[in-house]
């Protein structure tokens, strides 16, 4: 189940590195998030998946934590999306992988999927969301994101300009994509370790 206060508190931790010692002074709010009033920084946390996808991890950590085997998956799918499944389940090397949108077509339709949701965090913020100095977004991808992904995105960003937020920070699971609106939609990649992300969950 869909836990806001867990993924507020995870975009937290893990922006330790990049705010420093500024970190400490972010308060969890509403419209936006995270709110630092000392440094003059607001950041919006929110996930850049559709409701299919939400559905979709929802069976993944089912599965996982009821250590459901092959067969079993494939009928918890069936039940969950109502024979609607648009993915495959396979085995590979002994684990059980899942893909959402079958092959390489899920990464195109996941970043359009962002897209919309950044379109719509970009219209909160001009209607709804207090203003800071810096107005952030930070956005769970949900699912492992390469360069090559987010070059595409950050290109139709650029193209649409869509420089609204001051910077967008990009969740790909264990990276942490940084998009910078105001040099060209340029962006840099932080890698985080297993035992960084394991204290960012607790």
């Amino acid at each position: 189940m869909y836990d806001k206060h867990f993924y507020e508190k995870f975009a937290h931790k893990s922006l330790g590195f990049f705010y420093g010692d500024k970190i400490v002074n972010f308060k969890y709010g509403e419209s936006p998030d995270l709110q630092n009033e000392t440094d003059n920084i607001g950041i919006e946390v929110t996930r850049g998946i559709s409701q299919y996808e939400a559905k979709f991890i929802r069976l993944s950590t089912e599965s996982v934590e009821n250590n459901l085997n092959l067969q079993e998956r494939f009928e918890r799918a069936n039940r969950m999306f109502r024979k609607n499944f648009l993915g495959v389940i396979h085995e590979s090397n002994g684990f059980v992988i899942a893909d959402p949108q079958n092959g390489d077509r899920g990464y195109e339709i996941h970043v359009i999927e962002m897209l919309e949701k950044i379109k719509i965090k970009i219209e909160k913020l001009h209607k709804l969301y207090k203003k800071f100095n810096s107005n952030c977004l930070y956005i769970f991808s949900e699912f492992p994101m390469q360069n090559n992904q987010i070059w595409v995105l950050a290109d139709i960003m650029n193209a649409e300009n869509m420089s609204d937020y001051d910077l967008y920070f990009i969740n790909a699971v264990d990276r942490l994509y940084i998009i910078n609106p105001h040099e060209n939609f340029e962006f840099i990649c932080h890698k985080y370790t297993s035992s960084e992300i394991c204290e960012f969950k607790k």
